[in-house]
């Protein structure tokens, strides 16, 4: 019985420790051409005294797996291009070795360079090079930098990046000029951003252990984009991960004058606003097509549409937290027979708290009297405003490889959600002297899906024609979901309704639906002009824009405002009390 335990224990033992012993480590890489930065296909990676190696393929990349750990000489080699051999090269078990290595072409003198592992800069000397060779005035960073540096999303690191900088943490300026004139595109196509009043996407939302580089163009060139004047910060996605990556990141961020404030001002929203988007409680309740009855008319049907609007018309105080957000990112790549596999995933959450105790806004105008040259008040409002934002993203991207082409798929959705909520004492100056008190809640709901299809492909027996192709479907929708503002007149301590003096209390709804299209194909032959290499390119871009936009806004008259003794607290406009119907003929409704 001993005996056995023994053998069973030595079986488990064996079982348990075996796989330790069978792990391997890879090299992986890319092997590009020093001059023009491009990949070199078919260069050979080959281990010092074997048979192990592997061959780059039309991007340059090669790997050499199932290596036992330990140090070794990689001997990199192509036609009409130096040989390089790198010494020192280490294995771990279960780990991949990253080794990008630069070869110089010299038909005169093809003597063997010998260099060390540890002075290889490839990603960034690869993205110097390009930008040397590049007719574009560019700059850029590469993932190199990105991991040397920490950086650990994409606006973070395009601002170390001459000429570049991020406004808000968000928006990318180039050259000082916003983003009216310059853009952000991802893996060369436009993505319209969350804001419409911008012309690019917010960068925020890429980590950067999924971006392969990012490029800024600075001059035109007939195969980029046309609406920009500073700048294009294009992103380019890692389509095969060097090696398998998962990540996960929080972040906190604390600001005295708004962060733990008990006076925080907010509103009774949804139970779905911490996610980015509205539970249905701001729905529009009324159908587009009904008709209001006049109250003089008598129709219940007025009392029934008032009381289908949310009651909810005041702010209320509680404590803000702190801004924060959470992330987690990962990818690989892996072979299927003659094939290379690769995916990308990265899941983005930020909400964001913003509050301001003392809010002015104001109109000026210019002043009547010719002497006077400095601009006057018109109105001028002050208060308190409040506002809470949510950021939820994804981004999903499959990538396949065979000798001659690449096909990739990203998808990518981002929602956001917004509300706001602020109580003004608003003063006119110009036409009557006038103290209005305004209660503003806001909520706004956006949303962007995109799809982008793509594929590059090697034609002829030296692989000297370039085909890439680009498909990429955009749905995006901007929604102001009951946006509600209710005015009331303050004169001698009394609150009241008065349409002429501040309005009537409003309830908007605004829907924006946006389609877009984009079709992009870039056909390159490369030849010799002269005995020089040259490029010939040449190709077309489609884009097409369809937008939808309406707009429905409801105003609540009180009849006979004189006749209640109003307390300023905006709820009370559609509380039982005050509501009109055919038996009380004073009252609020639509």
């Amino acid at each position: 019985m001993i005996n056995s335990l023994k053998q069973l224990s030595i079986l488990v033992l064996l079982l348990v420790i075996t796989p330790a012993f069978a792990q391997k480590g890879i090299i992986r890489g890319k092997v590009f051409d020093n001059e023009n930065g491009e990949g070199l296909f078919g260069a050979t990676a080959i281990i010092s005294g074997t048979t192990i190696g592997g061959a780059a393929d039309f991007d340059g990349n090669y790997s050499i797996n199932n290596v036992e750990p330990g140090f070794y000489d990689v001997q990199f080699s192509f036609i009409s291009y130096q040989t390089q051999t790198v010494t020192g090269v280490e294995v771990k078990a279960g780990e991949v070795t990253l080794l990008d290595v630069r070869l110089s072409s010299d038909v005169q003198q093809l003597q063997e360079i010998v260099v060390s592992a540890k002075v290889i800069r490839s990603s960034e000397a690869a993205l110097m090079t390009v930008r040397r060779k590049s007719p574009n005035v560019m700059d850029g960073i590469s993932s190199q930098s990105f991991r040397k540096i920490g950086d650990s999303n994409a606006a973070s690191a395009v601002q170390r990046v001459p000429g570049v900088s991020v406004q808000g943490g968000k928006y990318v300026f180039v050259r000082g000029l916003g983003d009216r004139y310059s853009k952000s595109t991802l893996n060369k196509v436009d993505i319209p951003g969350l804001d419409p009043d911008r012309n690019s996407i917010q960068i925020d939302i890429f980590p950067t252990n999924i971006i392969d580089n990012m490029v800024v163009l600075k001059s035109f060139t007939a195969d980029q984009l046309a609406d920009f004047t500073g700048g294009v910060v294009d992103i380019e996605t890692k389509d095969f991960p060097e090696e398998k990556i998962w990540a996960i990141s929080a972040n906190l961020g604390y600001n005295p004058a708004m962060h733990f404030k008990k006076e925080f001002l907010t509103y009774q929203g949804g139970g779905t606003d911490f996610l980015g988007f509205d539970d249905g409680g701001r729905d529009l309740p009324i159908a587009r097509d009904q008709v209001i009855p006049n109250p003089v008319l008598n129709n219940p049907k007025l009392s029934e549409l008032t009381r289908s609007l949310n009651p909810t018309l005041s702010t209320m105080r509680k404590t803000s937290f702190m801004d924060y957000s959470l992330g987690l990112s990962g990818g690989n790549q892996f072979s299927i027979a003659s094939k290379t596999v690769g995916y990308n995933v990265a899941l983005n959450y930020q909400n964001t708290t913003t509050y301001y105790e003392s809010t002015e806004l104001g109109a000026y105008v210019k002043s009547t009297d010719p002497n006077q040259f400095n601009l006057v008040p018109d109105r001028i409002q002050r208060g308190p405003l409040g506002s809470n934002n949510v950021l939820a993203s994804g981004l999903l991207g499959f990538a396949l490889k065979t000798n001659r082409s690449k096909y990739k798929v990203n998808l990518l959705r981002l929602q956001s959600g917004e509300s706001r909520a602020s109580t003004f004492t608003r003063n006119t100056f110009l036409f009557g002297s006038n103290t209005i008190a305004v209660t503003n809640l806001d909520y706004n709901e956006s949303a962007i899906t995109n799809i982008l299809l793509s594929g590059e492909h090697r034609i002829g027996p030296k692989s000297n024609f370039e085909i890439d192709w680009r498909l990429s479907p955009t749905w995006s929708s901007i929604d102001d979901k009951d946006v509600r503002q209710t005015p009331y007149r303050f004169e001698g301590g009394n609150y009241t309704i008065e349409p002429s003096e501040a309005g009537d209390p409003i309830r908007i709804w605004r829907f924006l639906d946006e389609v877009n299209y984009v079709g992009k194909l870039d056909l390159t032959k490369n030849y010799k002009f002269k005995g020089i290499e040259a490029k010939l390119k040449f190709g077309a871009s489609e884009t097409y824009k369809q937008r939808d936009f309406s707009i429905d806004q409801y105003r609540i008259g009180l009849l006979g405002g004189s006749n209640f003794n109003l307390t300023g607290n905006p709820d009370e406009l559609l509380s039982e009390s005050l509501l009109w119907t055919p038996r009380q003929a004073d009252g609020s409704g639509g």
